[in-house]
């Protein structure tokens, strides 16, 4: 068996800052890995439709994840072994995108360093629940 993989759900705060390092702190304690994802929704882009709206949208809120993603960087002091991604989501599907990627990535948990900064409502917070395999900790 590998190392166990915590996948982190960051938004920048103080308070996320403090879970992000505690949640990594856990990870090497335990010998495991750290991935963190910075949420990024996604629109549609319609290959017919002359309309840019959609790409530049994207375009902006994928840079407004990757500076979270930097503010994650600093607060685990640039540790090269932790992985920064931005996950794209559709519409109101962010809960099912970090269910979906904990899967992929095999994750052993699920930890959202400060839900409202990670832009995941209680709504989504309950769908995040109950769509995981894995326990999730807010």
């Amino acid at each position: 068996m590998g190392q166990a993989l915590t996948l982190v759900v960051y938004g920048g705060s103080v308070r996320g800052d403090a879970s992000l390092r505690e949640a990594a702190r856990v990870t090497r304690r335990r010998g495991g890995r750290l991935s963190v994802v910075a949420l990024a929704p996604v629109e549609p882009e319609h290959a017919r439709c002359c309309d840019m709206r959609s790409v530049l949208w994207n375009g902006v809120q994928r840079e407004l994840a990757e500076s979270e993603l930097a503010k994650a960087r600093l607060a685990v002091d640039d540790d090269p072994t932790v992985d920064l991604t931005v996950l794209g989501y559709p519409g109101l599907g962010a809960a099912d995108a970090i269910a979906g990627h904990a899967a992929e990535l095999d994750a052993e948990r699920i930890v959202v360093a400060d839900a409202r900064a990670a832009g995941l409502g209680r709504w989504a917070q309950r769908r995040l629940r109950r769509r995981s395999v894995v326990p999730v900790s807010f």
